[in-house]
């Protein structure tokens, strides 16, 4: 191509070209709610129904995965439109769905959970990870 004068075949291509790479950059972003979502799916029990190192193993691997993704996410540099339409839901959908097995847990858990009990509350780990997998299949498919 020649600098500044294209054909307007060579425009196309170029339009093409930085299409694709936009795509290709909300990959990681993708990724990332999809391990978001998965680790919200194991965390929840693991803290509220796992015996003595488990809950703390999981806090802190929360707080790893917290900062590794605000740092990610902080040098991120371009999102493709579905990216940035699908951002704000999503969040929020999370914030919601993650309220629910931390109220559940916190002040609505037994002392010993019955199998149905804890069988709840796993159901309610995963709906709490739902909106992040449903946004991370959502941005892969869309590639």
């Amino acid at each position: 191509m020649s600098g500044d004068h294209f054909t307007p075949d060579e425009a196309l291509q170029e339009i093409g070209r930085v299409g694709r790479r936009v795509r290709h950059s909300s990959r990681g972003p993708g990724r990332a709610y999809l391990f978001v979502g998965l680790a919200t799916m194991v965390y929840w029990p693991a803290i509220f129904l796992g015996g003595h190192p488990l809950p703390l193993i999981a806090g802190l691997g929360w707080v790893v995965v917290t900062i590794a993704l605000c740092v990610y996410w902080a040098r991120l540099r371009v999102h493709d439109r579905l990216m940035k339409r699908i951002n704000g839901p999503v969040s929020a959908a999370y914030v919601v769905t993650m309220m629910l097995p931390f109220v559940v847990g916190v002040w609505l858990r037994p002392d010993r959970p019955a199998a149905g009990w804890t069988a709840a509350f796993v159901a309610l780990s995963v709906l709490a990870g739902l909106p992040m997998v449903y946004g991370g299949l959502r941005v892969m498919r869309n590639r």
